[in-house]
């Protein structure tokens, strides 16, 4: 049963909040070709802090209908084979751009469920546990649609989810912040060193 809006934290399925679709499935081994009308997301374009880079990307020519796999802003991708079963928020719009079959695609129905809420959800350690204990197969694990459909999530009200929502995406901010400032701190500390070789040299040259 779907949360309403006098309901405090109910637990619903996954299967009653999205709408789940498997990424794109081809005949063969996928080929970037310079005049390919869509583009390939795969595992290796996702960071571990859930960032896309698309400077790798393949593109191609679908043999399939593109609509069916086409990523969408709000979209939240599962990886369905794997190691881990992250969660990623699709928060940018991405032209012409479809997944690959590592993952499944969510469609949350955002009168219920906002998808960043979800993705923290399903990252959640305890998720991710139930997740790898519905999960089948050694070293490169697999997670049917189905145990994946019947995954509990809990739901609070939207208010709460978009207060959850607004304070990851500032956490989300404030570590990419920090990560370029140590980024600037190693090229600082780098040239400070090479500077210092630099002078030593000059001394032992008598310059």
């Amino acid at each position: 049963m779907k949360p309403t809006a006098q309901s405090n934290c109910p637990w619903v399925q996954l299967s009653e909040l999205v709408h789940i679709q498997p990424g794109y499935l081809s005949r063969g081994r996928v080929h970037s070709v310079p005049d390919g009308t869509h583009r390939l997301l795969q595992a290796r374009d996702f960071s571990a802090d859930g960032g896309v880079s698309l400077e790798n990307s393949v593109w191609f020519h679908p043999e399939r209908n593109p609509e069916l796999y086409q990523v969408c802003r709000g979209d939240v991708l599962v990886v369905a084979r794997g190691q881990e079963h992250r969660a990623y928020c699709i928060d940018t719009d991405l032209p012409n751009t479809l997944v690959s079959a590592t993952f499944y695609i969510l469609r949350p129905d955002p009168s219920y469920i906002l998808p960043g809420y979800l993705a923290w959800w399903l990252n959640l350690p305890s998720v991710q546990a139930q997740i790898d204990a519905e999960s089948r197969g050694t070293g490169i694990s697999y997670i049917s649609r189905q145990a994946l459909e019947k995954l509990s999530v809990q739901v609070p009200t939207l208010a709460v989810q978009h207060d959850i929502d607004q304070t990851l995406e500032l956490w989300h901010k404030i570590k990419s912040i920090r990560r370029r400032l140590d980024e600037k701190r190693e090229q600082q500390i780098q040239m400070v060193c090479q500077l210092a070789v630099q002078q030593a040299n000059k001394k032992e040259q008598g310059v």
